[in-house]
């Protein structure tokens, strides 16, 4: 098949691209990718420490450890030495020169991965087979931004991330293809709880990618648009209250194990430089 991926250039992203990338390699595959825009000033402490370690901090000093210490690793990052797929930055998803683009390349399906951007009718109509995207949080109770936080301080037992196709109706309203679930772990950082539903992710993707290559629609589920909840950026309030249920935004051991989970063992403290 054709496939663009559409990403987010973060951790979360990153890992599922790694992840899927012995698959996509037996297809024709376009990326691009967004970055974040808002001024950081206007968001709480809190958030501001998460994006920066799924951000700045991952594509930075990580990459750089690698790098600097010589460490042998597979994993891709989403920088100058990315040569796998063609790359580009896209800063409008919905422009009529995008669209020419993007349809130029007749196109059966996309993926959208923590993309930034909203899309608009006529670029969902584009891809043959539609657009699937990963939403890191359970819909239909939990649409919008940073879905997980939400699903944590309503002192839930699990928590997970679904797939689903998008559709012109609204964000995150789309019919719902699959839900992968996992227990919370209140000694764990909200951090950590996003990070390690990518893996559940990558793998429903997996699955349907091989699916559409048989079939023109996934089965699906739709929503009920009058159940659910949709959450604009959070706000100090939001964290005080996860943190009121003893949960911690971040925890740099844990990021660290992270890494050397999905990026190399041989990765510590020691080779990555202090953040913020």
């Amino acid at each position: 098949m054709k496939i663009i991926l559409f990403l987010n250039k973060d951790i979360e992203a990153n890992i599922t691209y790694n992840l899927l990338k012995e698959e996509l390699l037996k297809h024709t595959v376009k990326i691009y990718y967004s970055e974040s825009v808002g001024k950081q000033s206007a968001k709480p402490k809190d958030l501001v420490e998460v994006e920066y370690y799924e951000k700045t901090f991952f594509n930075t000093q990580v990459a750089e450890a690698l790098k600097e210490h010589q460490i042998t690793s597979s994993f891709e990052f989403f920088d100058e030495d990315f040569k796998t797929f063609d790359t580009a930055k896209c800063l409008n998803p919905n422009k009529p020169a995008f669209i020419e683009e993007v349809t130029a390349f007749e196109p059966d399906l996309f993926i959208s991965i923590r993309f930034a951007k909203i899309f608009r009718e006529e670029i969902i109509k584009v891809p043959k087979k539609g657009i699937l995207n990963l939403h890191s949080a359970i819909l239909p109770d939990y649409r919008g931004i940073m879905g997980t936080l939400h699903n944590l301080k309503d002192n839930k037992k699990e928590y997970g991330c679904t797939l689903h196709y998008i559709s012109s109706r609204g964000i995150d309203t789309g019919e719902i293809i699959n839900i992968a679930r996992k227990k919370i772990d209140r000694s764990k950082s909200l951090l950590w709880h996003v990070v390690t539903l990518y893996p559940l992710g990558a793998r429903m993707i997996l699955d349907s990618i091989r699916k559409l290559e048989q079939v023109q629609q996934l089965p699906i589920k739709k929503q009920n648009s009058t159940e659910g909840n949709y959450f604009s950026v959070p706000t100090e309030e939001d964290f005080k209250q996860l943190k009121a249920l003893g949960f911690t935004t971040f925890n740099k051991e844990e990021y660290v194990d992270l890494l050397k989970e999905f990026i190399s063992p041989a990765l510590s403290l020691k080779y990555i430089r202090n953040g913020q």
